[in-house]
């Protein structure tokens, strides 16, 4: 059954007549976004579309055009045009859909920012938090438990991101430590966190923090590119 195409009477997404490509793809993605219209569900077709919009049919293929190149919609051939964009709604749901291999895509490009910023912005205190868990990280040993060293490993790089200063950072961090908590990596934990690589991972994390304290950026981003180069090389390792 086609989805339902009814109009808000009043309020932000009121369906416009006459409205042009960019209004319907606008409000066609509001809806994609915010649930309305969930994932794997048909749209409607382009004529019912056009009339609730008072506009032409090429307007609306030009506006679901867009859409499909945003990949919030699929058509496929003989059976219309469907929603690709699914709506996660919690941590959970995020962390069983989320890889160890993307994790480590997404805090490149995070923990590389965040460690300039701690560079340019640490303060006598936040950088004593960082070596307080430093110090606890390296006094568990290279035989500990995995998920000890897990736990002690993320409340180090937390306290990392907290000397940048930056509440958004911090809080972007924190969220990214809630997906690296999710059990279903516990397997790959205990293949990657093995005597060897435990003392690889606290040397880094040793000159991480050294190059911090220095105020060393060049350093400290280098030294981060490795540790989370390393990490992802050791779970493509433990992958295969």
């Amino acid at each position: 059954m086609a989805a339902r195409m009814t109009a808000p009477a009043t309020g932000e997404g009121k369906i416009r007549q006459n409205a042009d490509t960019h209004s319907v793809s606008s409000e066609l993605k509001r809806r994609i976004l915010s649930g309305e219209f969930q994932y794997d569900e048909r749209l409607p077709a382009e004529r019912s579309i056009a009339e609730q919009f008072g506009c032409s049919r090429g307007t609306v293929r030009a506006a679901m055009e867009r859409l499909e190149n945003l990949n919030l919609i699929e058509r496929r051939i003989g059976s219309g045009t469907f929603v690709r964009h699914k709506t996660m709604t919690s941590e959970s749901e995020i962390a069983n859909s989320t890889s160890p291999l993307e994790l480590i895509d997404v805090r490149r490009g995070l923990e590389v920012q965040a460690i300039r910023l701690a560079v340019a912005n640490a303060t006598t205190r936040s950088l004593q938090a960082v070596e307080k868990n430093l110090v606890e990280l390296e006094a568990l040993g290279n035989q500990c438990d995995p998920a000890d060293f897990s736990k002690a490993d993320q409340a180090f790089h937390l306290s990392l991101a907290e000397c940048t200063g930056n509440a958004l950072m911090y809080w972007l961090c924190g969220h990214v430590n809630e997906i690296r908590c999710n059990p279903q990596w516990n397997v790959v934990k205990d293949k990657v966190l093995k005597e060897k690589q435990i003392a690889r991972y606290n040397q880094q994390h040793r000159i991480i923090f050294e190059a911090v304290v220095s105020r060393d950026i060049n350093t400290a981003e280098k030294a981060t590119i490795a540790h989370l180069e390393l990490a992802r090389d050791d779970l493509l390792g433990a992958a295969g």
